[in-house]
C-alpha cells in the first residue's frame, strides 16, 4: 500500500460498498412509532420517554416527551443530556461490546475457558465454563445471589466469583446477571485497564457517544430517577436500579450503564449497519454477524443479545428457524431492537419503574413499537 491520498482512496470506496445503503423507514411509520411513545407519556405510563428510529447508519428521528419526574418543575427529557439507567441493556451496549472488540482484536477467544482470563473464576465445573457460554447464559452461573456478602465492591466481587454454579455448563439456558458480572471482570482483566475507559476508547468514543457513563454516582442531576426513596421522600437518581450493580458502585456487567437516547441511537445504528457509523468502522461485519446470530443449544440467545423468532418462543435446546428481531431490554423500561433483514431499528428509553401511575404491558408495548417501525405483522 503506497502512501498519499490516492493510495488510500480505493480501500475507503470498497468499505462503503460492503454495506448496503440505508433504506429509510417510511415517514408514516416513524410518525406512528413516535406517536405511540407520546401517547404512553400522556397516559402516564411513564413520566417521560425518548425514542429513536432509523435504518442502518441513518438516524431518522430522535424524539422526547414528558419530564424526568412527575412534578411540573422537573426537567423536561432532553435527547442529549437526560441520562437513563439502561439496566440490562448494559449487557449489549457495554459488556458484549467490550467482548466483541477483544475477540475481534485477537485478545479473547469465545471458546476459551473464562478462567484463562480470570483465574479467580475456577474450581470444579467452573473450570470448563467458556466465554461463549457466559454470553449465551448457558454457563450454569446462577441468575442472582439470594444474599450478597461484602462491605466493599471488591469484597462483593470476590464473594460472587466464589459462588458455585447452579447448573452444569451447557445443561440449559439460565438468564444470569452474575454471569455478565463475571464476563465484565474477565474482559477488564484482558483489556488491562478499567473497562469503561477501554469502551470509551475502542467503541463509544469513535461513535461519538459522549454522554455514556458507567458507575454514575447517586444524586446525579442529569439522570432520570428509577425509584422513589420513601424514607427520605426523594427520587433515587444515579447509582443503579439493579441491587447487585448498586453494591458494585454501578460498575457491573449486568447493569449500571447510563446513557442518552442520542448515544444509544448511534450504537444501534452502528450495529444495524454491521459495524460502521459514517466513517467510523468499529467492528468488522463478520464480528457483528457472529454476535447477533442465535447460538446452537441456546434458544433465543445470541452472544450477549437476545433474539425474537418469527415462530414465537422456541425451546432452549432449539434455535430460531427465522429471526425477526435481535436486541435487548432493560427492566427500567429501556430497549433496543433491530430487524436483521431490513436493518431498521428502534431505541426506547424510559424510567417506567419510577412511581408508576398507570398499568402497562411493557413487553407488548415494545413489540408493537418495533412492529410499527419494521411494518411487521405478527
Amino acid at each position: 500500500g503506497g502512501g498519499g491520498r490516492a493510495g488510500s482512496r480505493p480501500a475507503a470506496v470498497v468499505e462503503r460498498f460492503l454495506t448496503a445503503p440505508p433504506t429509510p423507514v417510511p415517514p408514516e411509520a416513524v410518525a406512528e412509532a413516535v406517536g405511540r411513545v407520546r401517547a404512553a407519556v400522556e397516559r402516564e405510563q411513564f413520566p417521560g420517554g425518548a425514542v429513536a428510529v432509523g435504518n442502518r447508519d441513518l438516524v431518522q428521528e430522535v424524539a422526547v416527551f414528558g419530564r424526568t419526574r412527575w412534578d411540573e418543575d422537573a426537567p423536561p427529557v432532553d435527547p442529549d443530556s437526560t441520562l437513563y439507567d439502561l439496566a440490562s441493556l448494559t449487557k449489549a451496549v457495554a459488556t458484549a461490546a467490550a467482548v466483541m472488540a477483544l475477540v475481534e482484536d485477537g485478545r479473547m477467544e469465545l471458546d476459551a475457558p473464562v478462567r484463562r482470563y480470570l483465574p479467580e473464576f475456577s474450581g470444579g465445573a467452573k473450570d470448563s465454563v467458556t466465554v461463549r457460554q457466559l454470553l449465551t447464559h448457558t454457563g450454569g452461573v446462577r441468575a442472582g445471589a439470594v444474599e450478597i456478602r461484602g462491605e466493599t465492591p471488591a469484597a462483593v466481587r470476590r464473594y460472587l466469583l466464589g459462588l458455585s454454579l447452579a447448573l452444569s455448563p451447557r445443561q440449559d439456558v439460565l438468564y444470569s446477571d452474575l454471569g455478565f458480572i463475571v464476563l465484565w471482570l474477565a474482559a477488564e482483566r484482558t483489556a488491562g485497564e478499567p473497562l469503561p475507559r477501554y469502551l470509551q476508547r475502542r467503541v463509544w468514543g469513535p461513535l461519538g457517544m459522549e454522554s455514556t457513563r458507567v458507575g454514575v454516582p447517586r444524586g446525579c442531576p442529569r439522570c432520570a430517577p428509577t425509584l422513589h426513596l420513601e424514607q427520605r421522600n426523594e427520587p433515587y437518581t444515579g447509582g443503579s436500579y439493579d441491587e447487585v450493580a448498586r453494591r458494585l458502585d454501578g460498575v457491573a456487567g449486568n447493569a449500571g450503564t447510563f446513557s442518552t437516547v442520542r448515544d444509544v441511537a448511534r450504537f444501534a445504528a452502528m450495529i444495524a449497519n454491521e459495524g460502521r457509523l459514517g466513517d467510523a468502522r468499529v467492528f468488522r461485519r463478520r464480528t457483528v454477524q457472529a454476535f447477533t446470530r442465535p447460538q446452537p443449544g441456546a434458544g433465543t440467545r445470541a452472544l450477549g443479545w437476545e433474539v425474537y423468532c418469527r415462530e414465537g418462543v422456541v425451546p432452549d435446546q432449539d434455535a430460531c428457524e427465522e429471526v425477526y428481531a435481535f436486541g435487548h431490554t432493560g427492566v427500567t423500561g429501556t430497549s433496543l431492537w433491530i430487524a436483521p433483514e431490513t436493518r431498521s431499528w428502534v431505541v426506547l428509553l424510559t424510567n417506567r419503574t419510577y412511581l408508576p401511575r398507570a398499568e402497562m404491558d411493557v413487553q407488548a408495548f415494545r413489540r408493537r413499537l418495533f412492529e410499527t417501525v419494521t411494518a411487521e405483522e405478527q
